[in-house]
């Protein structure tokens, strides 16, 4: 390594955040990353209708690129590498200049914490770490458990987000935000476990606002803990507590209205209306958020960038969802009808500001929306017209969405049984960890198992008990 390289642990952390598309659980390597990147070129090369300019990526460029030999490979590596890998060039810790001369926007190279965010006694960690955040010194935050039910996760982010008598742990800010790109790409990997750490992101975010900085960083403060809270409010909806949703989504919004980042805030209100809907009775209170918060990002001066138009699209995906579940068939084609729309003119399949939003994603959402409709040929036949190999390879939980949907499409009847079974066992073998602590998994097993044929679906018992679901 060259005396001026400092290793870009943004790009590794990103790439270990991917499983191995071989299924066997590692993460994902520096060859399987060229092959990806490869692909999404030539995939790139067809749609624009040219020939390749560059030869194909492979794994010693991988490795040059992380031990920082390469900072700013050319301009079609830099588009694969961010479109497989699911975010930005500064984010993956790509610039032009050295780091010292980062004067265009550039990300600068990670540097010593400042000592002022660190615990007595704790080595000072000059880049983030792989793994969320693993302090080196003894915490009295404790970690979600990785091995517990639904309930303990529960319990675990409650405290988290609503106790007073946690502890501090102070991280600097740059640790804090390669930690959150972590754990959005585990989020969306559908790798729970891989979030035990996010009562500590929590408590970071909170104490680095807390200390005040110079007036100029917070923004970029208030954007951190944004983020951090809408993580939450993430995995609280998943976990089926819309209270706890809630509240983390509107701590969020509160960040997004301090960083003036209209975008954040829009999906902060986008959270608030998947927190609604897990409440009984509140589907029309959901709707009403979702489309208010669309409306008011579409009268925004940058609304045709990409994060707009993926906030603004990922709200009419909600509200869509939401008259659904009232009902309102009109309604909730009308809105996936604007949805649509935003994502045609959008023009691929994004993940901007950790959306997911595209043409698949809408695609995937009329599914979802069928079924909420008790549409289910209807259901049925959109799924024939799905690909969801369209998805970029993060998005493992999206992708998986659809054999939940077109289960609970089939447990409509007592006929149909076997095939819902097929499609939750999908599931679980796209998601394994999801199938624990989706609260809507676990309430279609307990829906199998009331009517159970046992001859008809002879893995449903052993599924429930990985699942952690009683006999009904």
């Amino acid at each position: 390594m060259g005396r001026d390289s400092i290793p870009n642990s943004h790009l590794r952390a990103a790439r270990k955040a991917l499983r191995s598309p071989s299924g066997s659980g590692r993460p994902m390597s520096r060859q399987e990353l060229a092959d990806a990147c490869n692909a999404e070129l030539a995939s790139m090369y067809g749609r624009q209708g040219r020939r390749p300019r560059w030869a194909g990526l492979t794994e010693k460029a991988i490795g040059a690129l992380e031990r920082g030999e390469i900072r700013w490979p050319n301009e079609d590596y830099r588009q694969a590498l961010c479109a497989v890998l699911q975010t930005d060039k500064r984010s993956l810790g790509l610039y032009i200049a050295r780091p010292d001369n980062a004067k265009y926007g550039e990300l600068p190279a990670p540097a010593e914490p400042d000592s002022r965010h660190q615990h007595k006694g704790t080595r000072p960690s000059p880049t983030p770490r792989p793994d969320i955040y693993e302090p080196e010194s003894p915490q009295t935050i404790q970690s979600l458990d990785a091995s517990g039910s639904p309930s303990q996760w529960r319990a675990g982010l409650r405290r988290a987000v609503l106790a007073r008598d946690n502890g501090q742990v102070l991280l600097p800010l740059r640790e804090l935000e390669a930690a959150l790109q972590v754990a959005n790409l585990a989020y969306q990997g559908a790798q729970y476990s891989e979030l035990r750490q996010l009562p500590i992101l929590i408590s970071g975010a909170e104490s680095l606002f807390a200390e005040q900085p110079k007036a100029v960083e917070m923004p970029r403060v208030a954007r951190a803990a944004n983020g951090v809270y809408l993580l939450a409010s993430k995995l609280a909806a998943k976990l089926g507590d819309g209270e706890l949703a809630w509240t983390t989504a509107d701590r969020a919004r509160c960040f997004g209205l301090i960083a003036a980042d209209p975008a954040r805030t829009a999906i902060a209100a986008y959270q608030t209306a998947c927190a609604l809907a897990k409440q009984p009775g509140r589907a029309a209170e959901a709707e009403e958020v979702a489309v208010a918060a669309a409306e008011a990002i579409a009268g925004q001066q940058l609304y045709r960038t990409p994060a707009y138009l993926s906030a603004y699209g990922a709200l009419l995906l909600h509200a869509a969802v939401a008259a659904a579940r009232q009902a309102d068939t009109r309604s909730a084609w009308r809105h996936l009808r604007a949805a649509e729309s935003a994502a045609d003119e959008l023009g691929r399949n994004g993940n901007e500001l950790w959306t997911a939003f595209g043409p698949t994603n809408v695609r995937l959402h009329q599914i979802s929306v069928a079924v909420a409709l008790h549409e289910n040929k209807q259901a049925l036949r959109l799924a024939d017209q799905l690909d969801t190999a369209q998805l970029p390879l993060t998005l493992a939980s999206r992708r998986a969405q659809a054999h939940l949907d077109l289960a609970v499409a089939h447990s409509a009847t007592d006929s149909s049984a076997p095939q819902a079974m097929l499609h939750l066992l999908e599931y679980e073998r796209l998601v394994p960890e999801a199938i624990k602590l989706n609260a809507a998994a676990a309430g279609l097993i307990t829906k199998l198992l009331r009517r159970e044929h046992p001859s008809r679906t002879p893995g449903l018992r052993a599924l429930a008990d990985r699942a952690g679901v009683q006999d009904a």
